[in-house]
């Protein structure tokens, strides 16, 4: 199932269930010279369905010039996750929320 919209997206009860059961997601960020960049990070979920994060160094500097991330939260063994696009809010100096504006799931 492929969700595409400009606001956020909400999650169905089961994609929160499992990403509720996750605690580490690959996140992307896209660097000042086009190039991405993939680290895994440990992340909360909201209520609201937003994932909150800390970053620093390159994830910090790549998102003051670039909002637009992406992050994937997978488990293997039966294979399934979910892929999410949206924009990253700083909401403190080392700590950011996506607000998913994107989704894909599957094995759910």
């Amino acid at each position: 199932m492929v969700v595409v919209s400009t606001a956020f997206t909400a999650f169905t009860e089961v994609e929160l269930e499992f990403l509720r059961s996750q605690r580490i997601g690959r996140f992307a960020t896209v660097g000042p010279s086009g190039w991405p960049l993939v680290v895994p990070v440990m992340y909360t979920m909201n209520d609201d369905g937003s994932l909150d994060f800390d970053v620093d160094g390159v994830k910090l500097r790549n998102l003051s010039l670039e909002p637009r991330a992406a992050m994937v939260v997978d488990a293997m063994g039966p294979k399934r996750g979910v892929a999410m696009q949206g924009r990253v809010e700083l909401i403190a100096p080392a700590r950011a929320r996506l607000l998913a504006s994107r989704k894909f799931t599957w094995g759910l």
